[in-house]
């Protein structure tokens, strides 16, 4: 495991490559950004170098016991902290000090990756600022984290913050032509769909995606010939399948946003659905650019009620009424 193996994120890696060549390597460091663009991978990346006896122009050279304890959870100078449940305690906090204050077992550098950092509580919080505070010799504390803002200042004040963004399309899909073994189509299909993460992308089965959006397509243009009463029932049923609803209001705005780009760029590399092509026409040409810009706000707005906790019943309910009504 080393830089080698990062997808994109140029820039993360050459300030990383730059500190371990000058010896200006901080005490701790922020890694932030969307989730599963990389993050976690590049601190076992830099844990890797900090720690091989053979390192190389791209951090650790892979093959060494160290390199392979670090590749496979083993090391005992690299520890990984996660939230117990839904949180970071402050015992694991507590536990943490405790193994980070003894001498390096055998490494160089102990290394602490605290995974979802934005999960501690806040006495966790509070017991781990004496830590980056007072840090034990020999230590590299890295946070990958999702939600910087969450932290406590005094926690981000104290860690150089290094951003990672999403990954570009193209090369999000070459890593998943290289790590699938994927069809172009298909790697440029997931690679639109992961937004920038290849974690996402991984995850995501091709053939699943495309029957969630024909399923959602279909209830969305069948509402037309509906009456309320159906369209009401479809609500309810739908508000009782979240995943579901989901996958309507992403999938909503994402088919908007292809309707509205092939309308106005006709440049099939920005689509995410380009095999629609001729369905994308016909919506261009039927559906008035107002209408489309009301329905993404719809769709918007019907996300943001339901992360506010109001009912999936009344959110799903507004939202395919005023739909129904296109």
């Amino acid at each position: 495991m080393n830089f080698s193996h990062i997808w994109g994120h140029d820039r993360p890696l050459s300030i990383l490559k730059r500190v371990i060549a000058n010896k200006t390597l901080a005490h701790a460091y922020l890694f932030s950004g969307d989730a599963g663009i990389g993050k976690r991978m590049t601190a076992f990346a830099l844990a890797a170098a900090m720690n091989c006896r053979e390192p190389g122009p791209d951090g650790g050279c892979g093959v060494c016991p160290s390199c392979r304890k670090v590749a496979a959870l083993s090391h005992p100078d690299v520890h990984v902290m996660a939230a117990d449940g839904e949180e970071i305690k402050i015992d694991q906090i507590r536990q943490i000090q405790a193994s980070l204050s003894l001498k390096a077992f055998e490494g160089i550098k102990k290394v602490l990756i605290m995974d979802g950092a934005e999960a501690m509580n806040v006495p966790a919080a509070n017991a781990f600022l004496k830590t980056l505070e007072e840090p034990p010799g020999d230590t590299l504390i890295i946070l990958v984290c999702s939600m910087p803002q969450s932290l406590l200042p005094t926690i981000r004040s104290r860690c150089q913050e290094i951003r990672f963004l999403p990954l570009p399309r193209h090369t999000l899909a070459q890593a998943l032509i290289t790590k699938r073994g994927l069809g172009e189509s298909d790697a440029l299909f997931l690679a639109a769909l992961a937004q920038g993460s290849l974690g996402r992308g991984l995850e995501m089965d091709v053939e699943t995606e495309r029957a969630k959006r024909e399923d959602i397509m279909s209830l969305w243009t069948g509402l037309g010939q509906k009456s309320p009463g159906e369209v009401l029932a479809q609500a309810e049923a739908l508000s009782k399948d979240r995943d579901r609803l989901d996958h309507l209001l992403a999938i909503g705005v994402e088919w908007l946003r292809d309707v509205m780009v092939f309308q106005k760029a006709d440049d099939e590399e920005l689509l995410v659905n380009p095999e629609s092509r001729e369905l994308l026409r016909q919506w261009s040409d039927r559906v008035p650019l107002q209408r489309m810009l009301l329905d993404m706000d719809l769709f918007i707005r019907s996300r943001e009620l339901l992360d506010s906790r109001v009912s999936a019943q009344l959110v799903a309910e507004n939202l395919l009424m005023k739909l129904g009504k296109g």
